[in-house]
């Protein structure tokens, strides 16, 4: 809370939500401002190309890939699938001495209650199990408001249902979506804390459903902001350094014996030992909101 009509922040699992402790006008400024970043965005914004099936030699021995999951996992933003995250982890597994077959069932707009009928598709595409599946899936989740605890329950039932079939499984969890910059203030501080609650309850549904997580806002979010370059034409989505850079954290998850990316660590910024914000962190957000609102509460624009 800061001072007398001061703002309370916090991701709740009240509709997903933001709960703003001085009245709706904070909330109703996020609203429009997250509708301007919506047709700055989407205007610009390349269709996921085809999926290229095979990767590799064909006389070295067999290898599934599965990508399940929202746009990053079905390749959005770039215009060839060697482009893509599963095309650039298909590439590099292949380099290993795999035959890669790429399915994916990953789908623009997905949410985490799409995933068990992603999974179901997968089973449709592959004979087999895969032997990796990958998902990535959280920001839609976001911008629909899905209470937090409902779409980890999702995810690691998803989860569960690829590995009782054998597959290993990485998630790459929520990155932190403050990064992007169509999102400002105080949009900014309540997407970040979003972001947060979600993958704070992400992570141990996918550890519990025998799955590996692996921390999207570490390194990669702090390299996303860094680097303009990591995003396609959008802003929004990965462009093929992008996803690389995405690519090699999770790759690393998968084969640790590979280098890890550069500056990787398990702690995201602003988080504290025991894994929650740090109350400056908390703080700062709420009085950066706090001080648009006052700011603004005559005669804003979005």
């Amino acid at each position: 809370m800061v001072g007398r009509g001061g703002i309370v922040l916090s991701a709740t699992a009240a509709g997903g939500g933001a709960m703003v402790g001085a009245g709706v006008g904070l909330w109703r400024l996020a609203l429009v401002q997250g509708t301007a970043a919506d047709q700055k965005v989407r205007p610009l914004t390349t269709p996921a190309p085809p999926v290229r099936e095979y990767y590799g030699n064909p006389a070295d021995p067999p290898f599934v890939l599965a990508m399940v999951g929202d746009s990053s996992a079905q390749g959005t933003g770039v215009h060839h699938y060697d482009d893509t995250l599963g095309g650039w982890l298909a590439s590099r597994i292949a380099a290993g001495g795999r035959h890669v077959r790429v399915v994916s069932a990953a789908a623009n707009g997905a949410r985490a209650e799409h995933l068990a009928a992603q999974v179901a598709r997968i089973a449709q595409l592959a004979p087999a199990p895969p032997d990796l599946a990958i998902v990535s899936i959280g920001v839609n989740d976001i911008r629909a408001r899905t209470p937090s605890a409902q779409a980890a329950r999702h995810l690691g039932v998803a989860v569960a249902d690829l590995r009782r079939g054998g597959s290993s499984v990485i998630v790459g969890t929520t990155p932190d979506l403050s990064v992007i910059a169509a999102v400002r203030p105080p949009l900014r501080q309540v997407v970040w804390l979003l972001s947060w609650h979600l993958e704070r309850a992400q992570a141990p549904a996918v550890l519990a459903a025998g799955g590996i997580a692996v921390r999207m806002r570490t390194s990669v979010s702090r390299a996303f902001a860094a680097d303009p370059t990591l995003f396609a034409a959008d802003g929004l989505h990965a462009s093929p350094h992008g996803n690389a850079r995405i690519g090699a954290a999770l790759y690393h998850a998968f084969d640790p014996g590979q280098p890890e990316p550069s500056g990787q660590s398990s702690r995201a910024d602003g988080v504290g030992q025991d894994g929650q914000p740090d109350q400056a962190t908390v703080a700062a957000a709420a009085g950066r909101s706090a001080r648009q609102i006052r700011t603004r509460r005559r005669g804003w624009s979005p």
